[in-house]
């Protein structure tokens, strides 16, 4: 089972299905299938990922940019250079797509 690390700041969103998507660099690519989503300072939450698929910022579009919780693509370049502050928009990026599985 994959575990992908998130800030607690996504906690919510991705507790609620508001993120169903991440952009991560230089990472190893998750198997799809039941996952973990993991934070820091918040219980994990069990994911089901679906989807991985490579391609540069330049290239997304905003179905996916709101698929990763965000509004514009200002916006979720503004967040992926404070995790990675060398990235360029010409660079190759994993998004990788999940939902967040009900437990009771």
């Amino acid at each position: 089972m994959s575990q992908i690390h998130f800030h607690s700041d996504f906690y919510e969103a991705i507790k609620n299905g508001n993120k169903i998507q991440t952009a991560r660099v230089d990472e190893p690519v998750p198997e799809l299938g039941k996952g973990e989503a993991i934070f820091d300072d918040k219980p994990s939450i069990e994911i089901q990922i679906t989807k991985v698929i490579h391609k540069s910022f330049d290239e997304l579009t905003i179905e996916e940019i709101k698929k990763d919780g965000f509004d514009s693509k200002e916006e979720l370049w503004s967040v992926l250079l404070g995790f990675y502050p060398d990235l360029k928009q010409t660079d190759h990026l994993m998004l990788i797509e999940f939902s967040a599985i009900e437990t009771d």
